[in-house]
């Protein structure tokens, strides 16, 4: 996905149809994301943490966070790609909240309705107000976030955090998992255990999601050719970037980009 010029409002159906290979893979992104659940059940991969969301949910997603998403039978809710932009304030930290009360689901709505109305045409003084909508949106993250109650991280939660970052930003340097957990300081075992522990996948395995995501954006979005990509996201040859390819998605890159388009 590329980095929005400007913030972009899609429903949560359209953000699924658009999604270029499986949603409930390993990704990260260079903007944030807000998702609104209005209706509908789904679980959310964020940070290295799965969680089953319900109706009235919201989750920010800062940019660089490992994250996937599922969701079940007819979801109805929106998808808010915001600016990375400092003047925002938005979070800093990723957030599944519940949003209980009415007063605060009408309000969030609104404030969507109100971002996409004024993103529906070009007219005077669009960037400014684009931003004062983005601003709100912002504050009404951090006051939803004041009434969470506080969680108490141990080490292994910061653990994963300090992974997920790490994978989000790296996993393009064609290093192992035995360089990212040395990093860490840990061995690829205990790293594994608390991956398959929070998200119910091996660290190996959201490694290799975020990997093949990274490729899949690259295939879809830009033109650079196959053997580029290959040598970008740390593969040591075309070869073995197409076998690994195609063993995630079954099909190769070339087909793939030409299915997509």
């Amino acid at each position: 996905m590329r980095i929005p010029q400007m913030p972009r409002v899609e429903t949560l159906a359209s953000a699924l149809r658009g999604e270029v290979w499986k949603s409930d893979t390993a990704r990260a992104l260079d903007y944030p994301v807000l998702f609104w659940i209005a209706r509908g059940q789904g679980r959310f991969m964020v940070d290295c943490r799965l969680r089953g969301v319900s109706p009235a949910t919201a989750i920010f997603v800062p940019r660089n966070t490992l994250f996937s998403y599922e969701m079940f039978a007819a979801p109805h809710g929106m998808v808010v790609r915001l600016p990375n932009e400092d003047y925002a304030g938005l979070p800093r930290q990723p957030a599944i909240m519940r949003v209980g009360q009415m007063q605060s689901q009408a309000e969030i709505t609104g404030l969507i309705d109100a971002l996409a109305r004024e993103l529906s045409e070009p007219r005077i003084g669009q960037r400014r107000a684009v931003q004062a909508h983005v601003m709100m949106i912002a504050v009404w993250l951090d006051r939803l976030l004041a009434e969470q109650p506080a969680e108490d991280r141990g080490k292994s939660d910061r653990l994963l955090s300090a992974f997920s970052h790490t994978v989000a930003i790296r996993a393009q340097e064609g290093l192992s998992l035995g360089d990212f957990a040395s990093d860490l300081q840990v061995t690829p075992t205990h790293l594994t255990r608390l991956t398959q522990g929070a998200a119910g996948k091996p660290a190996s395995a959201l490694l290799n999601e975020r990997i093949i995501n990274a490729a899949c954006d690259a295939l879809v979005h830009t033109e650079q050719p196959v053997n580029q990509i290959a040598d970008r996201l740390g593969f040591s040859s075309p070869a073995y970037f197409t076998r690994a390819f195609q063993a995630q998605t079954g099909e190769n890159p070339s087909s793939f980009r030409k299915s997509r388009r």
